[in-house]
């Protein structure tokens, strides 16, 4: 399959992110509740006091009093709960003076962290809550308009961190619920947790063991422009595991390249290299490719059901995979009980 024609079906399925059911939920933030406005409105009161002392004293009161306030503020005055810690961190006085950061924002209500956290925090929300008329019901009004106006700056870094594993985290469930054997199984659950391990390099996934591996997975998903940096990170990681994989002996695994997302269609050499590197590529809408080449690597049954046009398309990947006698229409289908929904197939698995 030559490059050109890889690059083609990889433009041709690319991922729709802004309208992925996951990414949406990062979208809009739940309306603030009574007790967050009641918060709100006192925290107001506190950093309108003319008097640092007292108005940093009432703020903290307020903070400690209601679970989970500091993260409303942070998002409501523009920051993160990274950038708080990393701003205290770089503070001359903090520096200076050895001043104990915790490990955690949730800390920074604590007295000794407060000393420069307070004055850092009280700036910060004099600026945004200053402005905001007291009169009355004006405040809730304010309050919930600079709650969505902030939520996805706020929740950019968390969307990114979860956006980064969803891609390996929806082939391990699906994986899990064909009953096919991957490691670490732990991702089904948790995709956060750590990758696994073949002779110093990490995979996302791999089928079925990191001791007997037959599919080694690299997933990236870019949803924005990836840059020089993330073009060559990607080209890198995928040379990195096709001269480990080379060096192996005995029956090699199949180095499977789950790529997707808007960001690589402006850095070509980064796709190019990905594409060029691995043996086959997925994407979310053909992530049923994934099990083919896994069930054929393990010798296990399964059936595919795809749209005719589908099936045209793909013939070459087909043919490579032995697939064809397991590949039937979509429209033969008398009903999908026991079938599999996956990208734009439905798959199933058949025998013991």
């Amino acid at each position: 399959m030559s490059l050109s024609d890889k690059r083609k079906e990889f433009l041709a399925h690319l991922w729709d992110h802004a309208s992925d059911a996951f990414q949406t939920q990062f979208d809009e933030r739940r309306s603030l509740t009574a007790s967050e406005n009641s918060f709100l409105t006192e925290v107001h009161a506190a950093v309108t006091e003319p008097d640092d002392d007292d108005a940093l004293l009432k703020l903290r009161h307020e903070l400690v009093k209601l679970d989970g306030g500091l993260t409303l503020v942070l998002q409501l005055c523009g920051l993160t709960r990274s950038k708080i810690l990393n701003d205290l961190r770089a503070n001359a006085g903090v520096r200076a003076n050895n001043t104990k950061l915790p490990s955690s924002y949730s800390g920074l209500t604590k007295p000794d962290a407060w000393k420069v956290a307070g004055p850092y925090l009280l700036t910060r929300l004099r600026t945004v809550f200053g402005v905001l008329a007291p009169e009355e019901n004006s405040l809730e009004h304010a309050f919930a308009a600079l709650n969505q106006a902030t939520w996805p700056g706020y929740i950019r870094q968390e969307r990114a961190k979860r956006s980064g594993h969803e891609a390996e985290y929806r082939l391990a469930t699906l994986l899990a619920s064909l009953n096919i054997p991957f490691d670490p199984f732990e991702k089904a659950d948790n995709p956060l947790c750590k990758d696994a391990q073949i002779s110093g390099i990490s995979f996302d996934l791999v089928v079925p063991h990191r001791n007997s591996p037959s599919v080694v997975v690299k997933s990236t998903v870019h949803t924005a422009n990836i840059g020089q940096f993330g073009e060559s990170k990607d080209h890198l990681e995928m040379q990195e595991a096709r001269h480990m994989i080379e060096s192996l002996g005995g029956n090699k695994p199949t180095l499977l390249a789950f790529i997707d997302g808007v960001g690589f269609r402006s850095n070509a050499d980064g796709l190019n290299g990905v594409l060029e590197t691995a043996d086959e590529f997925c994407q979310f809408k053909t992530l049923w490719k994934a099990v083919v080449i896994s069930c054929q690597r393990l010798n296990l049954g399964f059936e595919l059901a795809l749209p005719g046009e589908l099936i045209e398309e793909f013939d070459p990947f087909l043919s490579r995979w032995n697939a064809h006698e397991q590949t039937l229409l979509i429209d033969q289908l008398d009903d999908t009980v026991g079938w599999l929904e996956v990208g734009d197939a439905f798959i199933r698995r058949t025998g013991s």
